[in-house]
């Protein structure tokens, strides 16, 4: 990013940071827990005449986004159930090249990677390493824990456990909300960061929000400690742990981290797509994707996302069927939202929106990007895509939404 650039890199992402919190968590209005749907209705022959309907139809969607009035120049769409897959491209992945976006191409993910971080905590948790009630002072260093969790002078910092981190309910603030921590990140651009200065930034700067498990607070230093946790527990980096628990086990051979791995490109020749915000492109920048650590800072592609979400929808990951039903306990997140172990619920039946109706639930992660991992468990249907945009005013929701009901009216009538 030019350095001409910074300031309005930093003005705008503040002005954004609540925005994006709504968007990826929703505004907690108590706790409560509901069962996720999960019996698929039954596979349908779909024939060429209703693939080739849908395609046309799901491509219409993906260029209308990119066309649009929200400056988004390119846009990546997977959707996959019984009996048919598409995936589309539209807009360019370069601005200075004008190469045209490609189904195949990367992009970050943005917090999406949370509901991988949660995936090898719950591993350890089964290898009997650590357990989610734990205190989280177990296994972090006293330099972490001093001032972590204060709340007029008194200290709930041995309170918070891994669970409290693993679903937002431990009430420590997030970094990318706190004061001036985006102007350091805009500032600064090619500045590696370490958890523990974003952990160090926090508590100087915010207030919690609540006593550990008293409601619910999106946190990306909650994700940055469990991190720091699965270093500990593990032995590896947390770069290494992905690699060697989730990604070269599963196949996703294009996912990597950028800051600190060497590139894995899907189509050679090709780095990841842009992804702007505003006008300011902001993709691969140290200081973000370094920063942005244990809930994100990782590059992929919708198919490596898909592999990632059908091998955790088809249980193919964990040695105990219960294990991932944990993952699925939900506390209330917004209006029509809940939130697990890394992975959130979106119940489009309890929306206000009349488009969203008859739909059903959908649960999965999005990003800050306009980027989304979801299954829809009512059809046994996967939804991945990317926009490349932060600053778009277009609904996560009311997108994925769309690309449901292009199936659902599709093949299902």
């Amino acid at each position: 990013m030019r350095p001409s650039a910074r300031g309005v890199v930093a003005s705008r992402l503040a002005s954004l940071s609540i925005a994006l919190l709504v968007l990826l968590s929703g505004t907690a209005v108590g706790c409560a827990r509901r069962a996720a749907e999960r019996v698929p209705a039954a596979a349908l022959p779909v024939d060429e005449r209703g693939a080739a309907d849908l395609a046309e139809r799901l491509q219409k969607l993906l260029d209308g986004l990119v066309e649009g009035p929200d400056n988004v120049r390119s846009g990546l769409l997977l959707v996959e159930g019984p009996g048919f897959r598409w995936k589309g491209a539209s807009g360019v992945a370069s601005e200075a090249t004008g190469a045209a976006m490609l189904p195949d191409d990367q992009f970050a993910i943005d917090s999406i990677a949370k509901t991988m971080t949660a995936t090898i905590v719950m591993e350890l948790v089964e290898e009997g390493r650590l357990a989610l009630d734990d205190p989280i002072g177990r296994y972090l260093p006293r330099s972490t824990m001093d001032g972590l969790h204060v709340i007029d002078g008194r200290s709930y910092s041995g309170l918070v456990t891994v669970r409290h981190l693993l679903n937002h309910s431990s009430g420590i603030p997030d970094d990318w909300s706190c004061a001036d921590f985006l102007d350091q990140i805009a500032g600064d651009l090619e500045r590696r960061w370490i958890p523990e200065e974003t952990i160090a930034h926090v508590k100087t700067n915010c207030e919690p929000e609540f006593p550990p498990g008293e409601g619910f607070a999106y946190s990306d230093t909650g994700y940055n400690l469990l991190g720091l946790i699965i270093e500990r527990v593990s032995g590896s980096a947390l770069h290494d742990a992905y690699r060697e628990r989730l990604l070269d086990p599963l196949g996703m051979g294009h996912t990597y981290r950028p800051a600190f791995e060497t590139p894995r490109a899907s189509i050679p020749g090709r780095p990841p797509s842009e992804r702007f915000l505003g006008d300011v492109e902001c993709s691969l920048s140290p200081a973000v994707m370094t920063a942005d650590w244990g809930g994100g800072g990782l590059v992929s592609t919708t198919e490596d996302l898909n592999r990632f979400l059908r091998a955790f929808v088809g249980d193919r990951i964990f040695r105990e069927p219960g294990t991932r039903s944990q993952m699925l306990t939900w506390v209330e997140s917004g209006p029509f939202q809940g939130y697990g172990f890394g992975i959130g619920l979106v119940d489009f039946d309890r929306s206000d929106n009349p488009a969203h109706a008859g739909l059903g639930q959908v649960w999965g992660h999005a990003g800050s990007s306009r980027n989304f991992m979801y299954y829809w468990p009512r059809r046994d249907v996967t939804l991945i895509g990317t926009l490349n945009q932060i600053d778009c005013e277009r609904n996560l929701y009311d997108i994925v939404a769309s690309a449901m009901v292009a199936v659902r009216d599709t093949l299902f009538g």
